[in-house]
């Protein structure tokens, strides 16, 4: 039998809302007091345990659809890749998975209707000190088709960040490489810089970049980064600003903001962007080729109506 998944990203709160009129959602209902500042720990299941550690966290499963759902409700391997957070299919795990069950696996909601679910992490005795990620789904599949025997699952999920160690664990913190100026594919002014995570935690980076002091003073944004970038703890992943394509080329002086939760870094730079018209120099101007052609053309058009008048004077 096969299953065609049909997933949301992991950050969303709802699956399928646009197509059904409503969807499966589910939310993170308990934050630490230690990490009420965190914005991150508002959306995530984000903790540092020491090892023989159990602890206990309710979410929100929902149904917004016009039908009564069951709702799957489990846990998942995670990794970050390329700089994003990615939850992995249902049969892969990992450490974390093996240590997180939930007091209600499967959950029958009636349309609009909503219950809680207490999921439990509990942290062995001799696990190792590292950080591990998971993804807590709540997924919906269809009866299989009489046809295909194909299975559409529509899941949305929360994320979990846990590091396990004594204390709190090493800091999250990371710094801003050089600022660069450059052009995206389609030519519009894109501003680049390398990001390295140098702490013990992984990092969801957002950020804006400002422009100061351009041609006649003019001034640009604050422009976001071109999405949430999430980098693991000793990695290093580019990030980008796209602007848009009517800025001047310059010069600026650029200024990058980042954070992830409470952790802040800035880089700054002046920066001048390439000209997009600009044809670079180990390529031929294809306009002057054409224009060479059409010369020559009517030059050899003029030539033979000389000679046709000749050899009819003739």
């Amino acid at each position: 039998m096969t299953a065609l998944f049909l997933f949301v990203p992991v950050a969303a709160s709802h699956a399928d809302d646009s197509d059904s009129g409503g969807g499966i959602g589910i939310r993170l209902m308990d934050i630490p007091e230690a990490t009420q500042d965190d914005p991150r720990a508002r959306s995530y299941i984000v903790d540092n345990l020491p090892p023989g550690t159990t602890i206990e966290r309710r979410v929100e499963v929902q149904n917004s659809t016009p039908e009564p759902q069951s709702v799957a409700v489990y846990a998942s391997a995670a990794e970050v890749k390329d700089g994003s957070f990615v939850g992995l299919a249902r049969e892969a795990q990992n450490e974390l998975t093996g240590w997180i069950s939930m007091d209600t696996p499967t959950v029958e909601l009636a349309a609009g209707e909503s219950a809680e679910v207490t999921v439990r992490i509990a942290v062995p005795k001799d696990a190792a000190e590292a950080e591990q990620y998971a993804v807590l789904w709540a997924e919906v599949r269809s009866a299989p088709s009489p046809d295909t025997q194909i299975i559409n699952a529509s899941r949305v999920g929360i994320r979990v960040y846990l590091s396990v160690g004594p204390g709190n664990g090493p800091p999250a913190a990371f710094n801003i490489g050089d600022l660069a100026a450059g052009r995206s594919a389609d030519g519009a002014p894109q501003v680049t810089a390398d990001v390295t995570n140098t702490g013990g935690r992984a990092l969801d980076v957002q950020g804006e970049l400002a422009l100061i002091d351009g041609p006649g003073g003019l001034s640009a944004g604050p422009a976001s980064l071109d999405g949430t970038v999430t980098i693991a703890p000793g990695e290093t992943t580019p990030v980008s600003v796209t602007l848009a394509p009517e800025l001047p080329a310059g010069p600026w002086h650029a200024q990058l903001d980042l954070k992830s939760g409470l952790v802040t870094a800035q880089a700054e730079a002046d920066l001048t962007f390439s000209d997009a018209a600009a044809v670079p120099a180990d390529e031929p101007d294809h306009r002057i080729i054409i224009s060479a052609l059409a010369a020559v053309i009517l030059l050899g058009a003029a030539a033979f109506w000389l000679l046709r008048r000749r050899r009819a004077a003739a």
